[in-house]
Order: C-alpha cells, then sequence, then structure tokens
C-alpha cells in the first residue's frame, strides 16, 4: 500500500503542481501587462503587488488545478496501460482515487487555513497598491452603530489599530445621553483608549430650574468594549474578511441588527467553494475509460476539460448571483457544494 501511495500521490503532487504553478505565471502575467501602466514608480511596492496578485489568484486557481491534475494523470496512466494493471493486480476503484482525493482535500484545508491570516486580505493590499500607490489605505468617514453607542469616525489607520477624530454618540430609548470627541483612539485588550477629548453629560429633563450640560476633559477614557479595528476597516473600505473576522464579525453585526449579506457572502465562499474541487474530481474519475482501445483519449480529456470550465463558471456565477442578492446566498454558494457532495458520495457507493 506504501509503494501505491507513493507511485499515484508522485503523479498526481508533479502534475498538480506543474498546472497550478503555470496557471499562476500566466495569470500573474496577464495581469501585469493590463495594469503595468498604473504601478506605482517604486521597487518594493511593484514587488509586493506581485506577490500579493499571486496569493489572490489562489482563491480561483487552486480548485481547477486539482481538478486538471486528476485528468491528466488519469490520462497519462490510460495511455501506459498502468490503469488497468491497478485492476488486475486486484486495487479497487475507490482505492485508486483515494489518495488523490485526499490530497485534494489536504489542499483545500491549507487554502482555507491561510484564510484565517492576513492571507486573506492579498486582494486588498494589491488594490490599494494599484490605485492608491500605498499598501494599507487610510479608510475614513466612518458611521456606525455598536450596541446604543453611534460612532462617526475621521480616519481610520487599521495598521496601528488606531483612529483619528473619533465622536461617540450615547444614546438610551433613543435619547441622546452624552456624547465623547477625541482626537485618537487606540485598540489596546479589547477595549479602545480615548485620548485627549471631552466628555458632555445631557440633562435627563429639560428645565429651568435642573442642571444644564456637563462638561469635562480626559487624557485617558476606556470604552467600546468587543468593537474590533478589523470590522471597521472592512466596513470603512468595503474591504473582504479573513475567516476569523468574518466569524467575530457576523456575531457582532447580528446583535447590532446589522445586515449580514456581504458577510455571509465572504465567509462561505472562503469556506464552502474551493470544495468543489475534490467532489468534482470524484465524479469525473468514475466516468473515465479504463483502457484507450475504444475511446479517444483527446476528445475525452476535451470533454472533461469542459464540464470542469462549465461546471467552475456556473458556480461562480451563481456566487455573483448571491453577491448581487438575486438567489439567497445559502443558495447559491452552499446548495451547489452539497449537491456536488451528495453525487461524488453516491458514485462511491456505488463502486464498492
Amino acid at each position: 500500500m506504501w509503494i501505491f501511495f507513493r507511485f499515484i500521490s508522485g503523479i498526481y503532487l508533479k502534475n498538480f503542481f506543474i498546472i497550478f504553478l503555470s496557471l499562476l505565471c500566466f495569470f500573474v502575467c496577464i495581469d501585469l501587462l493590463l495594469n503595468f501602466k498604473d504601478l506605482p514608480k517604486s521597487a518594493n511596492l511593484d514587488l509586493l503587488y506581485v506577490v500579493f496578485l499571486a496569493c489572490s489568484a489562489v482563491f480561483y486557481l487552486l480548485p481547477i488545478s486539482l481538478i486538471f491534475a486528476l485528468i491528466l494523470s488519469l490520462i497519462n496512466m490510460i495511455r501506459s496501460n498502468e490503469f488497468v494493471s491497478f485492476y488486475a493486480l486486484g486495487l479497487s476503484k475507490n482505492l485508486v482515487i483515494l489518495f488523490p482525493f485526499l490530497w485534494a482535500l489536504f489542499f483545500c484545508f491549507v487554502f482555507i487555513g491561510l484564510n484565517f491570516t492576513s492571507f486573506a486580505y492579498a486582494n486588498d493590499y494589491k488594490r490599494n497598491i494599484i490605485k492608491n500607490g500605498v499598501l494599507i489605505k487610510q479608510g475614513g468617514g466612518v458611521f456606525l452603530k455598536f450596541n446604543d453607542d453611534l460612532i462617526y469616525i475621521d480616519k481610520v489607520k487599521s495598521a496601528q489599530n488606531e483612529v483619528e477624530d473619533i465622536k461617540i454618540f450615547n444614546t438610551k430609548d433613543l435619547n441622546l445621553t452624552s456624547f465623547v470627541i477625541a482626537k485618537k483612539a487606540i485598540f489596546n485588550d479589547d477595549f479602545w483608549i480615548l485620548k485627549e477629548g471631552s466628555l458632555t453629560l445631557l440633562p435627563n429633563e429639560y428645565n429651568v430650574s435642573a442642571k444644564g450640560l456637563q462638561s469635562k476633559e480626559f487624557k485617558d477614557l476606556k470604552t467600546l468594549e468587543g468593537f474590533k479595528p478589523k470590522i471597521i476597516e472592512s466596513v470603512a473600505n468595503n474591504s473582504d474578511y479573513s475567516i476569523k473576522d468574518a466569524l467575530e464579525g457576523l456575531f457582532l453585526f447580528k446583535e447590532q441588527g446589522i445586515s449580514l449579506h456581504s458577510i455571509k457572502i465572504s465567509l462561505y465562499k472562503l469556506v464552502f467553494t474551493p470544495f468543489f474541487a475534490p467532489f468534482l474530481m470524484l465524479i469525473i474519475y468514475y466516468f473515465f475509460p479504463i483502457t484507450a482501445r475504444f475511446f479517444n483519449l483527446a476528445f475525452v480529456s476535451f470533454i472533461f476539460f469542459l464540464v470542469s470550465f462549465g461546471v467552475w463558471g456556473l458556480l461562480f456565477l451563481l456566487t455573483r448571483l448571491s453577491e448581487n442578492g438575486v438567489i439567497l446566498t445559502e443558495f447559491g454558494i452552499i446548495l451547489p457544494i452539497v449537491l456536488l457532495a451528495l453525487f461524488a458520495l453516491f458514485m462511491y457507493y456505488k463502486n464498492r
């Protein structure tokens, strides 16, 4: 079994890395040709643009590379009669596809793991370099609701977890009770520390004999527990989310009664979309001929390449329709993957 594992894994991984790296280089070269005139005149930023461009392309190229690698591996094994030899040695049809399928699952889980990190923001960094000539864009003019507080931020410095010119309006039963104005705020230990500002308390009753406005200056004020900087940045710049930030934002936005549509789209795309590749690999494998004697392998490979592109394009179309609100997010992203998985498992069970 170990010899078979090394043999089939060597064939599949070799084809996968050749196809993946080739597509990645092609993608990067085409993008550079299209955007070369817009690149900043800085060698460092140009190099970073290429790196982030390659990272952002992984989302599109990884699944299709996994499928193409299987098709190419099967064609080579059929031509050299290795496919028939496996069955002659007593290996079952399910066992032959097992290790490529597990490798595909492994790469999908690695991709998902990377999207828990800043890897998920590669497209934002790339876009900032090409549009603004900087790595990290400073957002501004953000108006948000958090619990009973209304927050206005003039400038967001996400790299330093800092904002400038922040105003916080505290409300109770739709009535303004107080407001805070600070020159800047720094996020530390799950709190925002307001620096050099003023706190103004409004009276509960507006009577002539009652106390009026009360205002006092402060150097430091701790407030807004759990209000993550990355959530502010994503809202300010309409940027992507990592899986970690998407999960945190999902619970926060739900508590605040904010629409979850955009954040659910980002989360579902990162978690579910890559898995169409392993399941489509299973389906394609069971329709492949065992020998080339009665089939034209060039035509068969063309058909399977076409099917792969067709399914990939259909999933991309459904995702775009979900992003535009034409169909429900769960129907556009999760349901197609579940249907592919069920059909793949049916084929696996059928060929036991």
